[in-house]
């Protein structure tokens, strides 16, 4: 969790803006550009499809971030009537944010490690532009994983939920349809509790173990 009522809680999270911006709206962009390809034209008339931050950012989620470290984008509305099949359409459009995070993630790291054994950057350098440079990557890398994950976590409102419910047996589903009322009431609790946390961090570990792997 960042303070950012102290100075430097502050300077931590204006430090670690642009990659924040950069996972948001790599996800959002995602969900809007699946639901496009899969026939949802309404995306392109939402002025969706952009990777421009200012139109993914949705401010209260955007504080949450900026106080307590988790947050969430202007969610992308789509329209299933639009989708040849509508319950695939929207499992795959659910699931397009979570795996753009974790692409980006890796494409990241292979760039990463291309600039390291080419001799461009270096954990050692003393130029302060390099080492800054170095710790961005290294911090968007790990917001994406973290996006990735979290958004997967199968409970509604996250995108999980909408993947789970796709493979769900049809006599389960109505389980979904109760959370989904409780949706508000699951964020706070997610929220205020270190389950977040506790669900996402052996998947987060996992994930890091790869990348790192690939480093």
């Amino acid at each position: 969790m960042l303070d950012i009522f102290t100075k430097e809680g502050l300077i931590a999270f204006i430090y670690t803006l642009p990659a924040l911006l950069i996972s948001l709206s790599i996800h959002e962009y995602a969900h809007a550009w699946a639901a496009y390809k899969l026939g949802d034209i309404s995306q392109k008339l939402r002025d969706r499809l952009t990777l421009d931050p200012f139109k993914h950012i949705d401010p209260f989620g955007f504080l949450c971030i900026a106080l307590f470290g988790v947050g969430w984008g202007r969610p992308v509305m789509i329209d299933g009537r639009n989708f040849k099949d509508r319950a695939k359409g929207t499992m795959l459009t659910a699931l397009a944010g979570p795996v753009s995070n974790i692409l980006l993630a890796i494409v990241l790291t292979i760039v990463l490690k291309i600039l390291f054994v080419t001799g461009l950057l270096s954990d050692n350098t003393t130029n302060q532009i390099v080492a800054l440079l170095v710790n961005m990557l290294k911090i968007t890398i790990q917001f994406n994983v973290i996006f990735g994950i979290f958004n997967m976590i199968p409970l509604p409102p996250f995108d999980g939920s909408k993947v789970l419910f796709y493979f769900l047996p049809q006599r389960f589903r109505g389980v979904m349809y109760t959370l989904e009322r409780y949706s508000f009431i699951i964020i706070l609790v997610i929220f205020c509790t270190d389950i977040a946390s506790i669900v996402i961090s052996p998947a987060y570990s996992l994930v890091i173990k790869f990348l790192n792997f690939i480093l």
